[in-house]
Parts: structure tokens; C-alpha cells; sequence
């Protein structure tokens, strides 16, 4: 239905009134200056902090906001919902660097999250600790005392290491203390505090009598450099490593007939092996073969020997070889079991075949060298068919020890042994190359590992492995894809060998007898050290005589894997029943704290699963997981990609950024900026890039965030604003309860800048500066603007304390001294009987259409051609004002008037044509005119008005 055409005609011909009161106001101005009549936002806040000033301001800003008293004021609400947070314990090796900000601002993220929690309500329990035993501070203690291992008994190592390692936590806890990171810092734990040590003993203990923890000899990886074996965790794996890559014959002693009876008489048959550790031949004990698969003889005519290899294998020796080796006849691999074959170099020992699942046709020949004393699944084999092993050729150097022959003894196995053998079987060797491929080396010295069997304590994983697979099923992994990853983990965690022979760490409590192969480990006497552990401190074990009745024991030199110091915070940091609401780590945590951490919660707190029949049942075991939710973040690096790490030299000091360095050429950027960027660039599972340009962004951003919170912006148009910043908080919330932190950072920066300063404020500026001070339409947007600080200071005040603190410190209605204790006005409650306002997204989508022209048309007219559903709903922008403000407002235009068509459009008008998208699903068009108004400018508030609204100008310069 057609409408009438609604046009405002101005009330007096030639604008005379509006002249003579424009007269009116120019008098005025002669006493008073129109500035000085305008209400321009005034605030004591300042709006930029020179660098120079930052960090004493920034410490201003605790004492004022009194953080460190803040922590224990929350834990004194009783009746509040707790929320707990774990914290993985940083090691105290050195000095705090950029990775540590990722993680305690990851602690800030840790801290972002506690701090996000706070401002729900909740009661946090945020208990931080320190690792602090293990090979890297000793090492370091004997570099810096520059004394060799064998020039320093252990007690000294261990004074040492005690003193070094607390000099580290009180130089990492004055940093986490100046990164705000809100913790209970006067109760924290350190892995060498006697009352810890005290309950990992007890806990060693529990699991012993568990039969979880056992004794065993058997192989394990072990560092030569560093003398001590080395759990998985322990491990890195390094792409390029060189091994020599060997095929060796072993010569036939006796087959079965049907494999003889295709060989010509006195002929030589020869099985063919595979190896890239030729140091672990004179250790060989048996070749294993796939009894599933197909083998074949194979004769070589250069030769004149026949070799015995998989057939699916055959041509991955002739490419090696360079040369056709011609099938003589197939057979199914379980022909082989009746074997036997000359050891390599002990030529009169007769070794077996021996069927094994772990062999495979990936490489090699399908058959595999067996050196149960240097290979897991050579190990796993002998104990299944029995076969008893050798003694061990290889001692803790690395080095052939006396069981080796005479010519090996002595000699480094990874080196000059390695060279010993292959030159001593180079008539048996078929080819012989360089091969690169992923080698394990021990992660502190940086060089290889090799296996070797000793006797040492183990964590029977076979037992809790299935309910820790149980158990990760309730647990919520961020990002969610870590669950298949730590999933694996558990299922192919080997053994976890948990004992160390070295000096720093908490001793196993077991005695040796030399009449007794099984180890004395007692609850009486683990009890006994832990009383004197109480009274005389942690070198107790090492320092007192435990006097025991039997002389013939002594005390054992092993100390504990740090990953089961570490593994067992939990029982020490958080309160019954032991249980965080979040983890907040680094990736590679998935198999070492995480998996340490869960599986002694596991076999601590549940017990060891029953076989009965072929099921296995958990008795008395209750599926509460040590944590209900994982959040994993990535490594930093540097500009050029790499990891950042003490050993590459390209490590970025926390303090350079916050205080700023002129050796790095670094300007101080303060603390919030560094907790900034931690959540825009650090809170995801990716590399976390750490570049100069990244930081100036983030201090530019957060210059943006100050600049805006000066009072400033209730009409429809106010409505839609606080309807908008109802959807802001509530996907805030969302985003910090899912930890999210890029998100929120970004929806911060997008909001503030976006919605808050090129939409609202723009609109609103001259209703908030010169309607009169308390006029209706001037609080009413103060009142969005003060729901739009609120909002903004309680989001970004986990990120940026000591901003939202700052901006708080000036906050007019405060009755609490923090930001985190202030109970802030419900958004929720004061829009509860609010409609969402139609009008305003309609006339966005006209506003945007105008925008598009770059025309400014503060001194145009507008005239809006469009059905009378949409002119109505537009109407409702006036809130029943007869001025049209409401409408001159939102489309920032000297008047607004409505048609339902044009009859014509003048040459010198501006015609804008464009379609309204309804909730319904359908489009209207529309039509916008522009033309040059004939209003005057008024001299005070510069808009384009007719008498009436000048008048409100004079108005309040009068009343000023």
C-alpha cells in the first residue's frame, strides 16, 4: 500500500529566526567559549604511559590494586564454587625466557584462565611448583665449579645442586610475581621440599606393595655421556642421524630337507640380516623371522652362494648388492624354526630362528639380528621362548666391558667398536653404506643413545594402561585432535623405567644384600627415612646411618626418573580428592608430565587390575580423572622459524620485553603488552612466533583499548548497542570457559574498534557533548557507556590485569579495591524486559549504502524512498522525538524525511539505490536522495540545523 509523501518544510522562510538566534549564540560567545560550553569527556587516566615510565607504573598499579593480597582474600569466600588449576612445575635450571611467559601467562594463560574464573564468582586454587632435581642442574653445578663428576662426592653435588636450584625459584618467582600472575606464592611447592620428598617416598612405597613398581634386568635406553638410563620421555629423536647400514651373511649349520634338497651338494647357504647397529653383532643370541610370510633361496651367480631372505625382500638386497640374484625355490616361513646358524663372530656357537611378530617387510631382509640384552623386542622374544641372556657386553661408558671379546673391550661401541666389527666381518659383509634416519638421542647432552640391559626400577604401565585409556575418555583435550595423540602414547608406552644413577633426586629406598638377589624394600624402613628426612633434612639418605640389624645390606645408589618427582604434584599441590579442573602445558607434555601425572594418579589411587578368565576387572576403582580438561599451546620461535633454545642461542629474555634492552635494540613494552600477545599469538597448539613487529602491533592494539575508555554513549539506537554488547560478553564468556584466548583478544580488539568507535561513538559524540548535562538523551548513552567499560574492563582483565586494574583505579562507583572483587551491574538483568531493537539493523543496512559513496553528509538532506513497513520501523530510531534526532543521529544528515517515490531528482543530488534484506527472508528496495540543505551551521555543535534545534544550542550555553 502506497503512503503519503511525508516532507518537513522549514518553519520560517530564509532561516530568519534561525539567524537571529545564531546572533543570539555569537554574543554569548563573548563571555563564554563554545568549547568551554561543550561537555568533552575529562578523565585523570592517562591515556599513554611513556616507555620510559611503564614498569614504574605498572608496579604502582599492584600496590594500588593491592595484588598481592588479592589471592588470599578470594580463598576466604567459603560459600564460593572452586575452581582448580594444576600447574605443570617449571624446571629450575636457569633464568625465566619467552617460553615460560607462553606457559605462565600460559601461566598468564594459566593466569588468564584463573582470572577469567575469578570474575565468574569462583573460589581458584592455583598452587604453582618447581621441578628441581635431574641431570641439567647437575651438570650445571659441576661446570660452574669447573670440577669433573669423579673430582666430587655426591653430598657435595647435592648442596650444591639444593642451593642452585633455590637461587633459580626465588629469580623465576620475582618474575612470575611482576607478570601478575595471580598464585598462592607464599605456599608453593618445590620438588626437593622434604614434605615432598616425604610423600614420594610414601608413594614409592604404596606402589611397590602393589607390586606396580618392581625390579628388573632388562634393557633400557641408556646415555653414555651422561652414565645413566633414560626413560621414553627423556628421549628426542634426531632426523639426520648417520648409522652404518650393513647386510651380513651368517652361515647354515643345519635346515630342514625340504630347504636342503634345493641346494646343489657342498653348496654354502648363508641367511642374510639387516642392521644398522653392527656394534650389537657380537651380542647376537638369535635371527627372527615372520612365520606368516614367504621365504625364498636366492643363489647368487658372482658368488656362488645361495642366501636365505624373505621373498617380498629379495629386491631390496639385489638393489643393495647391485646385482640379479636368481629364486630357487619358496617356502612358507614356518619352515625356518628347525635352523640353525654359526654366531658371526664366535664361529662355534650355534644360534637359532626364532618366530616374532615385530619383524616386518618395511626394510631390511625379513630377518631380523636378535641382541636381547640391546632391543626391546629382542628382549620381549627371549623372555617368550625362554632363552636366558648373556651377560652384557657394554658397560655405563658405552664402552665393551670384560665379557666381550679381548679385541672389543674398552672400545666405544658407537665409534671405534662399531669400526672393530664391521672391519672383522668384512668377508661376510654384503654391502655396506651410510644411512640417515631418525635416532633417539638423550635430550640434554644432545648425542645418542644406545639399549643396553641392567638391572633397574621400572612402572609396570601393563597394569593401568587400559584404565588410563578409560580415563582419558572423560577428559576434554584442547585442541580436541591431542586425545588420538596422548591415546597412542598410552597405548605404546613401553615399561617406564623410573630409576636414575645419578646424585640429585630422591632416592630409591631399597637395600642390597650380597646373598640375596631380591632388593629389601620395607615399609618400616621407608617410614624411618621419611621421620629422618623430617629431622635432619634431604641429604639424610646419603649423610645418616640407618642402622640397620644386618650389616651385610647396603643402601642402593639409584635415585628417581624426575618425570615420577614431577608425576606425583598432584598428591602434594591440590586438595582432595585430588582432582583440576585444567592442565595448561606445552604439546610435547603429552608424554612426559601429562603421561607421568596420570599414570601415577592411576596406580596410586586405583588399584592394579584383576585377570578373570579373559577379562580384565578394575576393583574399587573410580573413574575421576586427575583432570577434567587438558589445553595444550605450541613452542616460540623465532623469526626465522626455528624453536627458540638456550643451546641455539636464540632465546628472547620476558624482561627484555617488559623492561625493554638496548643490546637487542628492544623498547620496554611493560607486562601487559607481553600478556597481550600471549593470548593473541601463544594460546593455540601451533608454534607461538615471537617477532619484534608482533609486539609493536600488541602495544598498539592495547593503546586502541585505553584510548576508548573515556565516557561517552538511549533511543533504539542505544538499545541495539547494549543488545550488541550482551552478544560480545556472552561469546567472551564462551570463549575464556573453552579457553580460547586468541579469540578473545581478537573479539576484543574487533568490538572495541568496529562497534564501540567507528559505529556508537561516532553517533553519539554530539548528544554526549552538547546536550544539556543532564538531559535524557545524554545519560541514557553515559549508560551505555558505562555497561561498555564495565564490559571491557571485566574482559580484558584475565589478559591485561594491570590495565583493567589502572582503568579501575579511576572507576567512579568502586566499592571493592580489585577489579576481581567487584560485583559488577548485570547487563543481563537491565535488558531482561528489553526487545531487541528491528529498526537499527534496517537502518544499518541504509547507513552502509551511504557509506559506500564517501559522501559526507553532515550539511545533506536525505530523503529515503521506501515501503511504509520499512519508513515505520525506521520512525522508531526518533523514539517518538518530534526533532527527527534520532533518525539526523544514526544517519549523521542535516534531515531526514520519507517518500514513498520520487517524482524527480535534481542534476546536483546525490541518488543512492540498494535493497533491505528481512527477517522473513526477503528483500525491499530503496532509494536515498542527498541534497545540499539550506540549514544553517551552527557555530557551537557545527551540525546543520532549523530553529528548534538551534535553540537547544542557546539553551545550554545559557545554562552552562
Amino acid at each position: 500500500m502506497m503512503h503519503q509523501t511525508i516532507i518537513k518544510k522549514p518553519l520560517f522562510k530564509k532561516n530568519l529566526l534561525n539567524s537571529a538566534f545564531l546572533k543570539l549564540l555569537c554574543c554569548q560567545q563573548s563571555t563564554t567559549s563554545f568549547k568551554d560550553t561543550l561537555l568533552l569527556p575529562q578523565t585523570k587516566f592517562p591515556h599513554k604511559v611513556n616507555s620510559s615510565s611503564r614498569l614504574e607504573r605498572d608496579h604502582s598499579i599492584e600496590v594500588d590494586a593491592k595484588f598481592n593480597e588479592l589471592y588470599h582474600k578470594q580463598r576466604e569466600k567459603s560459600e564460593k564454587d572452586e575452581f582448580i588449576l594444576h600447574d605443570g612445575p617449571p624446571y629450575a635450571n636457569g633464568d625465566v625466557h619467552i617460553g615460560h611467559a607462553v606457559n605462565k601467562v600460559n601461566s598468564k594463560k594459566k593466569d588468564i584462565t584463573v582470572r577469567s574464573e575469578l570474575l565468574k564468582g569462583k573460589k581458584v586454587h592455583f598452587t604453582p611448583g618447581w621441578d628441581c632435581h635431574g641431570l641439567p642442574i647437575e651438570l650445571k653445578v659441576l661446570k660452574n665449579n669447573h670440577k669433573s663428576e669423579s673430582g666430587v662426592s655426591q653430598i657435595d653435588i647435592r648442596k650444591k645442586a639444593f642451593s642452585f636450584s633455590q637461587k633459580i625459584i626465588k629469580n623465576q618467582k620475582s618474575s612470575f610475581l611482576k607478570w601478575g600472575i595471580l598464585a598462592d606464592w607464599s605456599n608453593h611447592y618445590f620438588t626437593c621440599k622434604p614434605q615432598y620428598i616425604v610423600q614420594q617416598l610414601k608413594n614409592f612405597q604404596d606402589l611397590y606393595e602393589k607390586e606396580i613398581i618392581f625390579r628388573d634386568h632388562k634393557p633400557v635406553f641408556w646415555s653414555p655421556v651422561n652414565r645413566t638410563s633414560l626413560a621414553e620421555a627423556e628421549l628426542e629423536y634426531n632426523p639426520n642421524h648417520v648409522s652404518s647400514s650393513v647386510f651380513v651373511k651368517f652361515s647354515v649349520i643345519k635346515c630342514h630337507d625340504v630347504i636342503k634338497s634345493n641346494l646343489e651338494p657342498n653348496s654354502s647357504l648363508y641367511i642374510v640380516i639387516w642392521t644398522t647397529t653392527p656394534w650389537s653383532l657380537p651380542a647376537n643370541q638369535a635371527v627372527c623371522y615372520a612365520a606368516n610370510a614367504k621365504y625364498c633361496i636366492a643363489f647368487c651367480n658372482s658368488k656362488k652362494e645361495f642366501y636365505l631372505v624373505a621373498q617380498e625382500m629379495l629386491p631390496f638386497l639385489e638393489k643393495a648388492m647391485q646385482m640379479e640374484l636368481r629364486i630357487i625355490t619358496t617356502f612358507e616361513g614356518s619352515l625356518l624354526k628347525d635352523i640353525t646358524y654359526s654366531h658371526p663372530l664366535s664361529k662355534d656357537r650355534e644360534c637359532v630362528l626364532l618366530p616374532a611378530s615385530h619383524v616386518t617387510m618395511d626394510k631390511g631382509t625379513g630377518l631380523v639380528h636378535m641382541a636381547p640384552n640391546h632391543g626391546l623386542e629382542d628382549y620381549v622374544v627371549a623372555k617368550k621362548q625362554q632363552i636366558p641372556l648373556d651377560p652384557c657386553l657394554v658397560d655405563e661408558d658405552g664402552c665393551y666391558n670384560c665379557h666381550a671379546n679381548e679385541d672389543l673391550q674398552g672400545k666405544a661401541v658407537l665409534t671405534e667398536g662399531s669400526e672393530f666389527i664391521l672391519n672383522h666381518l668384512r668377508k661376510d659383509i654384503l654391502h655396506l653404506n651410510e644411512y640417515k634416519h631418525s635416532y633417539p638421542y638423550d635430550w640434554r647432552s644432545k648425542t645418542p643413545v644406545i639399549i643396553r640391559s641392567c638391572h633397574q626400577w621400572f612402572i609396570d604401565v601393563n597394569q593401568i594402561r587400559d584404565i588410563a585409556i578409560e580415563n582419558l575418555k572423560n577428559v576434554n583435550i584442547v585442541p580436541d585432535h591431542f586425545k588420538k595423540v596422548f591415546r597412542h602414547q598410552l597405548e605404546s608406552s613401553p615399561q617406564w623405567c623410573i630409576s636414575r644413577q645419578r646424585a640429585w633426586g630422591v632416592p630409591i629406598p631399597a637395600f642390597y644384600s650380597s646373598h640375596l638377589n631380591k632388593p629389601l624394600v620395607h615399609r618400616i624402613l621407608t617410614d624411618h627415612l621419611c621421620s629422618l628426612i623430617e629431622t635432619h633434612g634431604i641429604d639424610t639418605w646419603w649423610e645418616k646411618d640407618l642402622k640397620l640389624p644386618d650389616k651385610q645390606y647396603k643402601k642402593g645408589c639409584d635415585i628417581m626418573d624426575i618425570w615420577f618427582d614431577s608425576g606425583i604434584s598432584w598428591k602434594c599441590a591440590l586438595p582432595e580428592p585430588h582432582v583440576s579442573d585444567v592442565c595448561i602445558e606445552g604439546i610435547d607434555q603429552i608424554r612426559g608430565w601429562f603421561n607421568s601425572s596420570l599414570l601415577t594418579s592411576i596406580a596410586t589411587r586405583g588399584r592394579a587390575p584383576l585377570m578373570i578368565g579373559n577379562f580384565i576387572q578394575f576393583t574399587n576403582f573410580s573413574l575421576n580423572c586427575l583432570f577434567r580438561t587438558l589445553v595444550l599451546h605450541g613452542f616460540t620461535t623465532d623469526s626465522e622459524g626455528r624453536k627458540m633454545s638456550k643451546s641455539e642461542g636464540n632465546i628472547i629474555s620476558p624482561d627484555d620485553i617488559i623492561s625493554g634492552s638496548k643490546k637487542n635494540k628492544i623498547p620496554p613494552y611493560g607486562i601487559d603488552v607481553l600478556r597481550w600477545w600471549v593470548a593473541t599469538h601463544a594460546c593455540q597448539s601451533e608454534n607461538v612466533p615471537v617477532k619484534m613487529e608482533i609486539f609493536d602491533e600488541c602495544s598498539q592494539n592495547l593503546n586502541k583499548e585505553i584510548h576508548i575508555t573515556s565516557p561517552e554513549s538511549m533511543r533504539d539506537l542505544d538499545l541495539y548497542m547494549l543488545f550488541a554488547l550482551r552478544k560480545f560478553q556472552q561469546k567472551v564468556e564462551k570463549q575464556f570457559s573453552s579457553i580460547q584466548y586468541k579469540g578473545v583478544s581478537k573479539d576484543i580488539l574487533n568490538f572495541i574498534t568496529n562497534d564501540v568507535s567507528s559505529f556508537y561513538c561516532h553517533l553519539i559524540k554530539d548528544r554526549l557533548y552538547c546536550d544539556i548535562q543532564h538531559g535524557r538523551g545524554r545519560l541514557h548513552c553515559q549508560t551505555v557507556l558505562h555497561f561498555i567499560l564495565s564490559t571491557f574492563i571485566q574482559s580484558v582483565a584475565p589478559i591485561c590485569p594491570h590495565l583493567a586494574e589502572e582503568v579501575f583505579l579511576f572507576y567512579p562507583y568502586k566499592d571493592s579495591c580489585s577489579v576481581f572483587e567487584y560485583q559488577w551491574p548485570s547487563l543481563d538483568k537491565f535488558l531482561e524486559n528489553t526487545s531487541f531493537p528491528v529498526s537499527v539493523t534496517l537502518a544499518n543496512q541504509i547507513r552502509d549504502a551511504i557509506l559506500k559513496t564517501d559522501v559526507q553528509t553532515i550539511s545533506m538532506e536525505a530523503t529515503i524512498a521506501c515501503s511504509a513497513r520499512i519508513s515505520d520501523a525506521l520512525q522508531n530510531l526518533n523514539n517518538n522525538l518530534a526533532d527527527n534526532s534520532g533518525l539526523r543521529e544514526f544517519f549523521q544528515a542535516s534531515c531526514i524525511n520519507f517518500t514513498d517515490h520520487f517524482e524527480h531528482v535534481l542534476h546536483e543530488s546525490i541518488l543512492i539505490n540498494g535493497s533491505i534484506e528481512l527477517d522473513t527472508g526477503n528483500d525491499e528496495v530503496f532509494s536515498v536522495l542527498l541534497t545540499k540543505t539550506e540549514q544553517e551551521k551552527c557555530p557551537r555543535c557545527r551540525l546543520f540545523l532549523d530553529l528548534i534545534q538551534h535553540l537547544l544550542c542557546v539553551i545550554a550555553v545559557l545554562m552552562f
